[in-house]
């Protein structure tokens, strides 16, 4: 019974250190790691309005001193029938570059809370992948 005691006090001391501990870093990438995602536009969203909640998402990560490049861009619809090409009122694209290296993303504000907002209130993520553009590929700001 003891023995028994003495190994849920072990494991009960192990579970919160386990948690303590920081994801995995990411695998090595020779370019920038970069989060894309395909977002639904809810009713009562428009691509306008996620174009604005990007554009608050990039001030907050400006104003605390980072570095990442964020931006989006309208999806493009094709016509079986016609073949003419418009812009989706229903999807956008945003892209989120992250800095070379290891950043760490400062603790979440009110202006955070306030693009998250912003976003849930326009959009649901229909998908997300992250992935490695080779540095040659990275584009600069301005372009």
């Amino acid at each position: 019974m003891r023995m028994i005691a003495k190994c849920l006090l072990v494991a009960a001391m192990a579970v919160p250190a386990a948690f303590a501990q920081s994801a995995p870093a990411m695998p090595a990438c020779d370019g920038r790691v970069v989060q894309i995602r395909v977002s639904t536009i809810t009713p009562g969203g428009s691509v306008e309005k996620f174009m604005a909640a990007v554009e608050a998402q990039k001030a907050w990560y400006k104003s605390h001193g980072l570095s990442d490049m964020i931006f989006a861009s309208k999806m493009l619809e094709r016509d079986a029938t016609t073949r003419a090409s418009s812009y989706s009122t229903t999807e956008a694209m945003s892209y989120h570059f992250y800095p070379a290296g290891d950043s760490k993303t400062p603790p979440r504000d009110a202006a955070w809370d306030a693009f998250v907002k912003m976003f849930a209130d326009t959009s649901t993520i229909k998908v997300s992948y992250m992935t490695c553009i080779p540095a040659a590929m990275v584009p600069m700001p301005g372009m």
